[in-house]
């Protein structure tokens, strides 16, 4: 059976606990838009964050994570007139 986590507006380090979860039960794939991103850059350099900001340094450092963890990430996005907060991190288990 497959697993597909998804995740809509799931506020700061809840999102980190969403994709925790996601890998643990070994999800086939996951799909989050993060937003309230306050404090979610925890380990990412300082001129990282200077440049691309706090919310895209956090969602980068997720991506190695979810890397790390043996998925394909990628980011996407619906329309900013939807949602100024728009990106989603995806990410499918490579097998």
């Amino acid at each position: 059976d497959a697993t597909i986590i998804i995740s809509t507006h799931a506020c700061g380090s809840l999102t980190d606990k969403v994709l925790e979860y996601a890998m643990d039960v070994e999800s086939a794939s996951v799909a989050v838009m993060p937003c309230c991103y306050t404090g979610t850059d925890s380990g990412v350099p300082y001129g990282v964050r200077r440049m691309l900001g706090v919310g895209l340094s956090a969602d980068v450092r997720r991506s190695f994570i979810l890397q790390d963890r043996g998925y394909l990430v990628d980011f996407a996005a619906v329309p900013r007139a939807i949602t100024p907060m728009n990106r989603i991190v995806v990410a499918e288990r490579r097998k």
